[in-house]
């Protein structure tokens, strides 16, 4: 960066022949012109914001208009624009109501980011023209029409969706897998590694110190022999061999620390389907066996690859952006913009 100085001799002593009064009409006249320099120089850069708005808001229409979204579920069908659907998918996966947590508007900025890169990794998937609309089983928009008017008061989503608008996660110039969970246990997870697959460089395993700090960080699950038989025997065994299951379940860690396989006696599932089987917040656990229970331990919520929405949120109160977040938790990727 060159920086240019303009660099002027001082000294308190006056030539003999100056006139003292010599320079007061030049600080008249620049006294009295002072006012109308302010207003023209204001008034260029107010009509250059003016045609930056427009041009912006002309972008998102053109955006809108291009990438349509058609929610199907048991409650009908409706059509919305990516906007509108952005802004209240967004309030859905990181809602502040269901655990007190007030989310900071860069973390919001970064969800919203992964959320319109999904969406632009299904649009890229669709077979027909980007021209059609992109139609999304999504049974968890169980609404009616009348109930969608208080997401107008659902400000600060808004806002992260409109000042991200057509941002999204790029990786050698297509959409990422944009990942992300609630909280991790310490650490995010290698996909290569976890996922035995080379198709996500992006994700690696990063450090999650902050999320060892959040209320849901740690967790139990007790679960009775009936219990643990009703749930797990339909993983591994056939009806009648459910009692050789107790205490003789594998589980097999990636090196995040968390179950990647769990086996019993040739018959194995991944560590993801056994914790939704048992109701376990994550695939990071430890199980204890009693003579009529078992313990399960458990640090995080969710599957622990890509972005953390509780670390996500510590970094934006460190004063972090978007981008810096999205960064810190996806390896050699690029923010591109829809065209």
């Amino acid at each position: 960066m060159n920086i240019f100085r303009i660099v002027q001799k001082r000294t308190n002593r006056r030539k003999h022949d100056e006139n003292p009064y010599r320079e007061v009409p030049a600080v008249l006249l620049f006294v009295f012109l002072l006012p109308y320099v302010i207003s023209c120089l204001w008034g260029h850069i107010g009509e250059e914001a003016e045609v930056f708005n427009r041009i912006k808001e002309e972008e998102t229409d053109w955006i809108d208009a291009r990438y349509e979204v058609v929610l199907s579920g048991n409650w009908g069908k409706k059509r919305m624009t990516m906007q509108e659907y952005l802004i209240r998918k967004l309030e859905m996966v990181m809602p502040e109501e269901d655990n007190g947590i007030a989310y900071e508007l860069e973390a919001l900025k970064a969800q919203a980011v992964l959320l319109r890169t999904e969406l632009c990794g299904l649009f890229s998937a669709q077979e027909a023209s980007t021209d059609e609309p992109l139609i999304l089983q999504e049974e968890i928009f169980s609404y009616q029409d009348d109930e969608m008017n208080g997401w107008e008061k659902e400000e600060l989503y808004r806002q992260a969706v409109q000042e991200t608008d057509g941002i999204f996660l790029s990786y050698e110039g297509r959409p990422v897998q944009a990942a992300f969970f609630p909280v991790s246990n310490g650490q995010t997870r290698n996909a290569e590694e976890a996922l035995q697959s080379e198709n996500y460089p992006y994700l690696i395993s990063v450090e999650c110190g902050q999320d060892i700090m959040a209320e849901d960080y740690q967790s139990q699950v007790v679960l009775s022999k009936e219990a643990y038989y009703t749930l797990a025997a339909p993983l591994f065994v056939e009806n009648g061999e459910e009692e050789a299951l107790w205490e003789g379940t594998e589980f097999y860690y990636d090196s995040a620390g968390y179950v990647v396989e769990a086996a019993f006696q040739g018959n194995s599932c991944n560590g993801e389907t056994f914790r939704y089987a048992l109701g376990l917040p994550s695939a990071c656990f430890r199980a204890d066996w009693g003579e009529n229970e078992v313990v399960f331990h458990v640090k995080g919520v969710g599957h622990g690859f890509g972005m953390s929405q509780y670390g996500a949120n510590r970094k934006a109160v460190e004063g972090k952006t978007f981008d810096n977040i999205l960064m810190d938790y996806f390896f050699q990727v690029e923010l591109v913009k829809i065209e």
